[in-house]
């Protein structure tokens, strides 16, 4: 699972990395040298832990932030607060749970645990395409450096069939059926679906390939 953590003590949140690593989480420290949603756009993460006792305009825009760019991924408060009403008001912005200070190493990963009701770590809805593209497989929508991309109907129904289908030949045939219930469409409708959603991608996955079809290949993108 890959995590960003906020914690201001930085001894804390070199512990907590580091146990969190054992456990075999991809742990990013946010240390205050960027700004804090730049640093959550460059993502995507599959969790958040958020530290409290940073002050409340700070840590409120950071909730807003996170359940705006990335809504799935649950976000656990590190509170030394003991005030309720600070405690509710965050769980109102989006906070999935919180652990008070101070806390064993152990609580904290049972925390962790319990947003997954299958294996650990948790499973996660996000498919991370390259380092600047994530498809959610539960609202069907593709994000470019955090932010949700616009498509057609056409297209997002073309994309989520390469979603299905990556890494695997897909044929004008298997096109036509998604797009249009029918194997035997028209195949320049078809190459000029592709061509549209192809011109909103800024990498190259998608490829051609003469009497196989068309291919979703996760190593072909580039940085733009």
């Amino acid at each position: 699972m890959r995590i960003l953590l906020l914690e201001n003590t930085y001894s804390l949140a070199l512990s907590i990395s580091n146990f969190l690593t054992t456990l075999g989480h991809d742990v990013n420290h946010f240390d205050g040298k960027v700004d804090f949603l730049d640093m959550v756009r460059s993502g995507p993460y599959d969790l958040f832990l958020l530290d409290l006792n940073a002050s409340h305009e700070i840590s409120v825009d950071c909730i807003k932030g996170i359940v705006k760019i990335f809504p799935q991924s649950p976000i656990i408060l590190l509170s030394g607060n003991h005030d309720l009403t600070v405690i509710e008001k965050a769980l109102e912005l989006g906070c999935s749970d919180y652990i008070r200070r101070p806390f064993e190493f152990k609580e904290l990963e049972l925390k962790i645990r319990q947003f997954n009701t299958n294996i650990f770590p948790i499973k996660s809805s996000l498919i991370h395409l390259s380092q600047h593209y994530t498809y959610d497989t539960d609202s069907s929508l593709l994000y470019y450096k955090g932010e949700k991309q616009s498509f057609t109907k056409k297209e997002k129904a073309l994309l989520a069939l390469f979603m299905l289908n990556r890494d695997k030949f897909i044929t004008e045939e298997q096109i036509s059926l998604a797009l249009w219930n029918t194997p035997y469409g028209d195949s320049t409708t078809v190459r000029s679906n592709i061509y549209r959603l192809r011109k909103k991608l800024k990498e190259d996955f998608i490829q051609t390939y003469r009497q196989e079809g068309y291919i979703w290949e996760s190593g072909n993108q580039h940085d733009p």
